[in-house]
């Protein structure tokens, strides 16, 4: 067997592979897992989601998801049976609960990286294939909302990460020779993902990654082609396999109570009308795209410009050519793209919303520094975009070096919250501040030295600093604030919920005034009434009951009691943590509204 110069030993190629492996493996470690208990769980959505799962795995009941004493029909059940099931393996314990969000994440992650090296051309040196493998799979795992949701156990990651793996299945097939192993494979993985999809959130599970689809292909003029050529009948057989069974039952024990709260509540109303109270205009979306990619979103503009083809010429010479893997960046802008506007079409809205379309611009901007096609190198002397890449680089460094400034500055700057007078004196205390303004700062530096020196080599190489930056945040920074916010914030709520458990005499109802802290029914394991002034706690209890108790449980905030009707001196306080209270107080002493 000859090898070219440029072509490793098989036995190099497998150890270049394993290194690039294990790197990513540490990245994940340090981006999804490293700490992940450190932080109690946070309200309200968490805790909330995670309630859901306990009662599950306690009860033994895998089909009706219940939270509060009441069914709880917002989201289906695949969410709530990965963190049962981690509950009943380890614990009910705050790692545990997120476990399953951190495996959701790196799956992706490593799949991104599986495909990626799959695709790669004949004959490419196995050093750039495995460098764009690892460059776009490291760009998935450092952008800010696949970290944040990652770590947090709610559902939006288990929808978006099995979006993204039925639309890695759909690339898989669409560029594997017909009849192959890898088409089969991608067939499958479409399916079964999708069925999963719909099983973590919905309908949108099947709708998102078909609009994808429907989008590139249409662009590419093989959509008729594609519908010919997918095997619809044993993908039909799978996906509702996966999916279907779960509805079914839901449908049989609840009937018309769990139809109209999940399609109707849950899915329909939630896209036509505002529902929690979480509007937002057109373009609300744009920021968070921005946010939850950076600092990659800051390439978006310039990678997708030179996506498209110029001219009606350029339009039907593109549309011809047969799907090849240096499609891979339109299919990450139209991944983008159709998730923003779709969600943006929506009335209620929120910033987790768009998780699925994190891994389009991932795609994108990877493929922007390490492309497929050799003409479309990053360096500006073979590209006619090089000067849109020196000033997004210029971009890059002042944003960099603002983020900087901002955080050695800000513990001088903020203010204090009430409800947590201690939480920035300790802020300031910790050196965390100080920390990450030195990585930033260098990150910046560094950014300026490859625009000023470094040539075409150092403008494909941006992404270096970047990843470097928000690794070493990763790895020195986050845990500390997570353990930080948890002392100062979760921890005195958590033990007042935790001691209203154990003193809470029978019948004796639990109240939480003010913000909604649904991480107290998970740690007292009782019902609560979540209340904001007398009347609505009168009116909740008359609901709950015909008679009212003698006495009341009451949890909250100094502030908040005080704007309950309650002074220091009323009731009796059973313990005190930091600014928050948890008192006993006889029904008939609950203060009238207007003597508030």
């Amino acid at each position: 067997m000859n090898l070219s110069p440029d072509t490793p030993a098989p036995a190099d190629s497998l150890r270049l592979r394993l290194g690039a492996l294990l790197l990513l493996v540490l990245i994940c470690w340090i981006a999804f897992f490293q700490g992940l208990g450190n932080l109690g769980l946070m309200d309200k959505t968490e805790a909330l989601f995670v309630e859901v799962a306990r009662g599950m795995a306690d009860s033994g009941d895998w089909i009706t998801p219940r939270w509060n004493g009441e069914t709880f029909f917002d989201y289906p059940v695949w969410g709530y049976w990965l963190v049962a099931l981690s509950f009943r393996l380890f614990g009910p314990l705050e790692w545990a609960a997120r476990l399953p969000a951190a495996l959701s994440a790196s799956l992706s992650v490593l799949a991104l990286f599986a495909l990626l090296l799959r695709l790669a051309r004949p004959g490419e040196p196995e050093r750039g294939v495995v460098g764009r493998a690892l460059l776009g799979a490291t760009v998935l795992a450092l952008a800010p909302g696949w970290v944040g949701w990652g770590r947090s156990s709610v559902t939006d990651m288990f929808l978006a990460s099995a979006i993204a793996l039925s639309l890695f299945s759909f690339l898989l097939a669409h560029f594997a020779p017909p009849d192959s192993g890898d088409r089969r494979l991608g067939h499958a993985g479409m399916a079964l993902f999708a069925g999963i999809a719909v099983l973590a959130k919905g309908p949108v599970g099947l709708l998102l990654p078909g609009l994808v689809i429907v989008a590139y292909l249409l662009l590419r003029g093989r959509l008729l082609i594609s519908l010919r050529q997918t095997p619809w009948l044993p993908m039909s057989a799978l996906f509702l396999g996966v999916a279907m069974p779960w509805y079914a039952l839901a449908t049989k024990v609840n009937g018309a109570e769990f139809l109209a709260r999940f399609l109707g509540f849950s899915n329909l109303e939630r896209f036509t009308s505002v529902i929690y109270d979480h509007p937002g205009p057109p373009w609300f979306y744009l920021p968070w795209v921005l946010i939850l990619l950076l600092p990659w979103s800051l390439f978006l503009p310039v990678a997708a410009s030179r996506i498209l083809p110029r001219g009606r010429a350029g339009w039907a010479t593109w549309r011809q050519r047969p799907a090849e893997p240096s499609d891979l960046p339109l299919f990450g802008l139209v991944w983008l793209v159709v998730v923003v506007l779709f969600f943006s079409a929506a009335s209620t809205k929120l910033p987790g919303y768009i998780l699925p379309a994190v891994p389009g611009g991932a795609l994108l901007v990877a493929l922007f520094f390490r492309p497929f096609s050799p003409a479309l190198a990053g360096d500006a002397a073979a590209r006619s975009d090089g000067a849109g890449v020196r000033i997004t680089g210029w971009v890059n460094a002042l944003l960099l070096a603002l983020l900087a400034g901002a955080a050695a500055v800000a513990p001088r700057l903020a203010g204090g919250d009430p409800s947590h007078p201690g939480f920035a004196e300790a802020v300031a205390a910790s050196g965390l501040p100080t920390t990450l303004a030195l990585v930033l700062a260098a990150a910046a530096l560094t950014v300026l030295a490859l625009l000023l020196t470094g040539g075409p080599q150092g403008l494909r190489r941006l992404w270096g600093p970047n990843a470097a930056a928000m690794l070493a945040v990763l790895a020195l920074v986050i845990p500390g604030v997570g353990s930080l916010m948890d002392r100062e914030r979760q921890q005195p709520v958590r033990d007042l919920a935790r001691l209203a458990g154990k003193k809470a005499r029978a019948n004796e109802p639990l109240l939480v005034v003010g913000y909604k802290r649904y991480s107290v029914v998970y740690y007292s394991g009782r019902p609560v009434l979540f209340v904001s002034g007398p009347d609505r706690a009168r009116r909740e209890l008359g609901e709950r009951s015909a008679s009212l108790p003698s006495t009341l449980l009451l949890l909250g905030s100094d502030a908040e009691l005080k704007d309950f009707g309650l002074d220091e001196a009323e009731g009796f306080t059973l313990a005190r943590r930091g600014s928050h209270r948890l008192l006993r107080l006889p029904t008939a002493s609950l203060p009238e509204e207007d003597e508030r």
